[in-house]
C-alpha cells in the first residue's frame, strides 16, 4: 500500500470515527433538550437531509434527521438533500463550539429559504455554550404529562413568533420581487415607446423632406 493510499485510508477512518462521535452527541442532546426537540421537530417530521461540504480542508459528509435522532454519514442518503452547505472546518468549529453568529452568516447554504433560516437557529441551539447553559434542565425532567405540556406552552409562543417573522420576511421578499418585475416591464415598455417615437419622427421628417423636394 502506497503512502497516499494509506493516508486516504487513515483520513476516511478518522472521519468515520468523528461521524460516530458526533451522531452520538447530537442525538443525546436532541433527546434531552426540549427546546432543541421542538425546534428540530420539523426537520424530524420531514426527514430533512443536509450535505456539509468543507472546502478548507476539503471533505464532505451528510446529516439526516429522523425519529431515531441525528444521523451522520460520509455516504449520500438515498433521498435528495434539502440543504447544501459549503463552509470551512474553522467556521464549523466556531459555530458549534463558540456559537459564533458571524460564521453562520458566512456559510453558503442552498435550499429552501425558510429551512435555511431554521437551520441557522437550530445550529445555534446545538452550540456548546447553549447546551452548557441548559444542561441542568436535563436533570429536571417533567414528572407528568401536565408538566410537559406546560413546558411546551412556554416555548411554543417564541417559536410561533419566529415563524411569524419569517413569514413576514418571505412576504416582503415576494413583494420586492414583484416590484422589480413591474419596474423591469415598465422600463421595457418605455424603451419600446422611445423607439416608436424615434421611428415615427424619422418617418415624418423623411416625408416632409420628400414633399419639399417634389415642390
Amino acid at each position: 500500500m502506497s503512502e497516499s493510499q494509506q493516508y486516504q485510508k487513515q483520513k476516511h477512518l478518522l472521519l468515520t470515527m468523528a461521524m460516530i462521535v458526533l451522531e452520538t452527541i447530537f442525538t443525546l442532546i436532541l433527546k434531552h433538550d426540549r427546546v432543541i426537540g421542538l425546534q428540530a421537530k420539523k426537520f424530524i417530521d420531514q426527514k430533512v437531509a443536509i450535505k456539509i461540504n468543507s472546502y478548507l480542508p476539503y471533505f464532505d459528509f451528510y446529516i439526516q434527521f429522523n425519529e431515531h435522532g441525528v444521523l451522520f454519514d460520509t455516504k449520500a442518503p438515498e433521498q435528495p438533500v434539502d440543504l447544501d452547505i459549503r463552509t470551512t472546518l474553522m467556521d464549523l468549529v466556531k459555530v458549534f463550539v463558540f456559537a459564533n453568529r458571524r460564521s453562520i452568516k458566512k456559510m453558503r447554504i442552498d435550499g429552501d429559504i425558510t429551512l435555511k433560516d431554521e437551520f441557522r437557529d437550530l445550529a445555534l441551539l446545538f452550540s456548546l455554550p447553549k447546551v452548557l447553559s441548559d444542561w441542568k434542565q436535563w436533570l429536571n425532567e417533567p414528572n407528568d404529562e401536565q408538566d410537559i405540556i406546560a413546558s411546551k406552552k412556554r416555548i411554543v409562543p417564541l417559536l410561533q413568533k419566529i415563524d411569524l417573522q419569517r413569514s413576514k420576511i418571505n412576504s416582503l421578499e415576494v413583494e420586492a420581487k414583484q416590484y422589480q418585475n413591474r419596474i423591469r416591464r415598465l422600463k421595457q415598455k418605455q424603451k419600446r415607446i422611445n423607439i416608436s417615437f424615434v421611428v415615427t419622427t424619422v418617418l415624418l421628417i423623411a416625408l416632409l423632406v420628400y414633399n419639399l423636394w417634389l415642390a
